[in-house]
């Protein structure tokens, strides 16, 4: 579906929306990107089937469609995507990070 979105799974669970979710090998957090028909939710998760309820801007983001001027600048709805997906893949592997250094109990 999106060019840089091709190292997870891809899924359809309704006719108006997509979701592919990515975790690397061995990594406790990844990514969700939800496409739904006007907007796109871009998440770090830690589980790829649990949804994040009004999480904070740093692990759920929404990106709506480029404005007008956006679109003068060239800028697509693809590459605000990717923006956040960008994003969203620091924020996860940043917590992995956490996970990893921290003294195990």
């Amino acid at each position: 579906m999106l060019k840089g979105l091709s190292q997870g799974k891809w899924t359809r669970p309704t006719d108006k929306s997509a979701v592919y979710v990515e975790f690397l090998p061995g990594s406790h957090w990844g990514i969700r990107v939800t496409l739904i028909e006007n907007y796109a939710k871009v998440e770090a998760v830690d589980s790829p089937n649990t949804p994040l309820y009004k999480a904070s801007g740093r692990y759920s983001t929404i990106v709506k469609p480029p404005s007008f001027w956006e679109r003068l600048r060239g800028i697509s709805f693809e590459d605000k995507i990717m923006a956040a997906v960008a994003e969203k893949r620091q924020v996860a592997a940043e917590e992995n990070r956490m996970i990893s250094t921290s003294p195990q109990n």
